[in-house]
């Protein structure tokens, strides 16, 4: 049952971050008068998917140092 609970919580991780960046994207796109397609909505989550993976890792990094 934990490896379930740990499963969907990676998943709504995963999907809310996609979700997230593309929605953040969007909006930046269009600021900056940007046509946004397929290849660049899927470079916005692949950004922010990294950029969030490497901000949780760091935090697990100093966590499991103290």
């Amino acid at each position: 049952m934990k490896h379930k609970k740990r499963i969907a919580r990676e998943l709504s991780w995963f999907f809310g971050g996609i979700a997230g960046g593309n929605v953040i994207f969007m909006f930046l796109y269009r600021l900056l008068n940007v046509s946004f397609d397929l290849g660049v909505l899927a470079a916005g989550a692949i950004v922010t998917l990294l950029a969030m993976y490497v901000v949780r890792l760091t935090l697990w990094v100093f966590k499991k140092g103290m």
